[in-house]
């Protein structure tokens, strides 16, 4: 009798719910059965052979007479979350995550499924990034963008959500993996719950390996970061302290055999320290996306140029703009270096900014 597929998800979504149940473990359980149904409502004999610690089968059983199926089923189909598996359909699971060590046993998705199998440039960084940081993320996250690859992160503060929102900006899905489950209780919490609405209103996808309701520990968000580095063709870092877990990223990539990329910095900032080392180390420096799409075999000529000329009112807003560089400076110092009346300048300055030529960063202002 076969079993429908509304059945493995079933009994899938069970075996995810159990503790210390990976894809390991759950192969060796799997094998013991004719199928998942069987494998579900095994009896303590069946599992002495598999190479499994009875410790470890009585919290199994333990743990299956505390699990609804059918509750956590339903709520599952409830809240559009959708569950992707080799144990289910080989096709229809990343190839890219199938080839990395420790793969996930299953990944959970809301949004769109097909988005997974394209291919990706993963993008990370700090979460507190400096001017420089915000800059060079907006730059190259809108070439990568623009050039046709997904771009994939993790959807925190900082570089994850500049990345995200620069594909958004340019009218492209993207892809958020996570650290805590997908269910609307968990995402609602999120300082990042609007753009994860965004991601997947622009037809992208919240990509987790943890059940619906899970909640996220310290341990879970380095985990996620093989799922990033696993999906994607390469990782690009760029801004990362000494101890960043995009560190992290970067070394599930090498272990993955994918490219990594890094952002030269700073010699005297603590944001760089990261990215600088990893250059040192061997990834490609990266000052533009022909960096990354060369390195990847991908055409240059497939970015638009993000240096068509800028069109000046006057001598004055010229003068500002060449004043300016990439780190903030405050309107005493840009009257003092241009020589603009001060009453003037602040009334160019507005009206530069309005046009998206610079950008007031609090403590001063850049070129856009």
């Amino acid at each position: 009798m076969s079993i429908s597929i509304e059945e493995k998800e079933k009994y899938l979504l069970g075996f995810s719910l159990l503790p210390d149940i990976g894809l390991v473990r759950f192969s060796k359980i799997i094998k013991q059965f004719p199928d998942i149904t069987t494998a579900w409502n095994f009896e303590e004999k069946h599992l002495l052979s598999a190479d499994i610690s009875e410790k470890q089968i009585q919290k199994i059983i333990y743990g299956r007479k505390n699990i609804n199926l059918e509750k956590e089923y339903s709520k599952l189909k409830e809240e559009n979350i959708s569950i992707v598996s080799s144990f289910i359909d080989e096709k229809k699971f990343p190839k890219k995550i199938q080839e990395i060590p420790g793969a996930p046993l299953v990944l959970f998705v809301k949004g769109n499924q097909e988005i997974l199998h394209k291919k990706q440039l993963a993008i990370v960084g700090t979460r507190r990034p400096t001017p420089y940081g915000k800059q060079v993320a907006e730059k190259l996250a809108n070439q990568i963008a623009q050039s046709g690859l997904i771009i994939t992160s993790g959807m925190a503060m900082g570089i994850d959500s500049l990345a995200h929102q620069a594909a958004l900006d340019n009218h492209q899905p993207t892809i958020a993996v996570l650290g805590n489950g997908l269910s609307n209780k968990i995402l609602s919490r999120s300082f990042s719950h609007n753009l994860g609405q965004k991601i997947l209103s622009f037809g992208g996808a919240l990509v987790s390996e943890y059940p619906p309701n899970f909640e996220a520990t310290k341990f879970t968000f380095p985990a996620r970061n093989r799922i990033i580095s696993g999906l994607s063709l390469g990782t690009l870092v760029i801004e990362a302290g000494e101890k960043s877990g995009s560190l992290i990223t970067a070394r599930y990539a090498l272990e993955q055999n994918r490219e990594i990329f890094a952002v030269p910095g700073n010699l005297f900032s603590s944001q760089s320290i990261g990215t600088n080392w990893l250059i040192k180390e061997g990834a490609t420096p990266t000052t533009d996306a022909n960096d990354i799409l060369s390195a990847l075999g991908f055409s240059a000529k497939t970015i638009a140029s993000s240096d068509s000329e800028i069109q000046f009112e006057n001598t004055e807003e010229k003068l500002i703009y060449k004043t300016l560089n990439h780190e903030p400076m405050p309107i005493d110092m840009i009257a003092k270096i241009s020589k603009i009346d001060p009453r003037i300048l602040s009334g160019k300055l507005s009206m530069m900014e309005l046009k998206g030529i610079i950008r007031n960063m609090g403590g001063g202002f850049i070129r856009s």
